[in-house]
Order: C-alpha cells, then structure tokens, then sequence
C-alpha cells in the first residue's frame, strides 16, 4: 500500500531549546496543536546523573549510524531513513517490555501476578500479543502507540511529533504531513506475510535495506552503544552508567530528527517522514526474540 502521498492535518511541536542540531540541550519543548492546545515536554534525563551518558549516546548513535551507511558515493539516504525508522520503532517495544518489568503500567500494582497483569493490559488495549497464521508472534496495542503519536499512554515527546517540527521547520505544511492512519492499518492486515515490512517508496528512491533487515543488521550495535557503561571511551564522569531502556525510544526519536534535518536536501521531507515513520511502526511490532540482541548473534 503506498502511503506517501497521503496527507493529514497534523500538530507540529517546535522546540524552544537548541535539540536541532547537536546534541541535546535539555531545553523544554512544546507542541502546538492544530485546537491551539500547548503541551510542554521535559526532556527527562535533564538535571539528572543521566544527561551526559544520554547526550554522549545520541551522538554516538547519530555519527554511527552515518558512518555505517557510509559507502563509495556517500551516505545512501533514504536507506539511513529507514534504518533509524526501524531502530526507533523496535526501541519503542524494548521501552514497553521495560515497564511491563517494573509494573509501570497505567491501573497495575506492584504486586500484581503475570497473569492479572497481562488481563489488564489486554482488556485496556495496552499489549496485545497477536499470533499469525505463518506462527510468527507481533505486539500491538496503546503502550507501543503511544511512542509512536500522541495518546493518553504517552510519556515522552513521541516519535511524529518530533517528526513533524522538523519537517514544519524544512518548511512542510502542516496539512501536508503524511497520514499514518494506512501505516498502521497496513501493518495490521499484512502480519504474517511477505508483504509485512515491504515498503513502496516513490521513485526514484529505492532503499538498499527493508525495516526488518536495517533492524537485524544494526540492533545489536545500537544496544551496544545503549548499554555501555565506559562513557563511550571518552568521558569519564558518565562511566558506571548506561542509557535507561525507558529512554531509548526518545533518544532514538531524537537521532531520528537529526537524521530528518539532514536529509532535507535530498529527500522532500514529506516522504522522509514517511520513510521513517512506516519503517517505525512495522518494527515496533514484531517479536523481541526474533531480532539478534548481541554483536555476533544470529537469530533467524
């Protein structure tokens, strides 16, 4: 199903702070919606013994990321946009796994059994495991959604808002963003087949991996650079610490932006949101233990 054509009125979320370009700065950031509603976003890893082990990860993610997609003619753009599509998508389920973990769920307790735990979130619609027929195993539900866009499950700036600013500031109209309703009505009839994942980009962008491939290549290098506690080989004070799984949908969100900004020039960014967002939302939704978790790993 091609999507890219398709358009929406859509919020924008602008930034207040300086997040455009480099690293992050921690500043406030506020969405202004199309009713004239302000929501305002504390970057959460601000202020607390987190920041630098979070800010030195999105400029390691971001450099690598390019540097891995770097080939004899440059950077392959619309390939970039789809990987780091993916990798925020699949970040975005590892945050939810994170949380189920903690019992971090709207109406769970401490305390609360799997199995009490697993009714509520499939009666609310939170997660819900749903099996296809070739067997393969997808989540869906508010939980994920809620990093992908705006809901009442959202805890972070989600990943099209973010977007969307960027694409604003590049000079798209609002009601020009690209829908995502058939992306996820996409996703959902396609589980379980070839089709699932396979993107239809306009020509003549033809990216050189799909979302599952882009993900099973750089996963493990991503949660490589997630999880190291060595300051990234270069800054002692954040040594000891690492990138708390409950982030790394936003701070790939974030590269995901900067990868948006940089590729403006090259690819309208219309259709680099959509890249990035399609990509999202099929790899947010497939199984955890499918995708190779540790350099070397070779799962499927």
């Amino acid at each position: 199903m091609r999507v890219y054509d398709a358009l929406r009125k859509a919020a924008a979320l602008t930034f207040v702070g300086a997040i455009a370009a480099g690293w992050p700065t921690g500043e406030t950031v506020a969405q202004a919606q199309g009713s004239g509603e302000v929501r305002s976003i504390q970057l959460p890893w601000k202020g607390t013994d987190d920041e630098i082990v979070v800010n030195l990860a999105i400029g390691a993610l971001r450099d690598s990321m390019t540097q891995w997609l770097t080939g004899e003619r440059g950077v392959h753009a619309e390939t970039l946009l789809v990987s780091i599509g993916a990798i925020a998508g699949f970040a975005a389920q590892c945050a939810v796994n994170e949380r189920i973990k903690k019992r971090d769920i709207p109406g769970a307790t401490r305390d609360m059994s799997d199995l009490e735990l697993g009714k509520l979130m499939h009666e609310r619609s939170l997660a819900v495991q749903v099996t296809a027929k070739s067997g393969e195993r997808y989540y869906f539900g508010d939980l994920i959604n809620g990093y992908m866009v705006w809901q009442k499950t959202t805890v972070d700036a989600p990943l099209f808002a973010l977007l969307a600013s960027a694409a604003v500031e590049a000079g798209v109209k609002p009601d020009e963003l690209p829908n995502l309703t058939p992306m996820f009505s996409n996703a959902s009839k396609t589980i379980g087949t070839a089709e699932y994942g396979i993107l239809h980009p306009p020509a003549p962008l033809a990216p050189q991996l799909t979302p599952r491939q882009a993900l099973e290549r750089f996963w493990p290098r991503v949660k490589f650079i997630l999880e190291r506690t060595d300051g990234q080989g270069i800054v002692a004070p954040a040594k000891g610490r690492n990138v708390r799984p409950e982030y790394w949908p936003l701070v790939t969100a974030l590269v995901a932006r900067q990868t948006l900004q940089w590729s403006k020039g090259t690819i309208d960014p219309r259709v680099g949101l959509a890249l990035i967002m399609e990509s999202a939302i099929v790899m947010s939704k497939i199984d955890p233990g499918s995708v190779p978790q540790t350099l070397g790993e070779n799962v499927r």
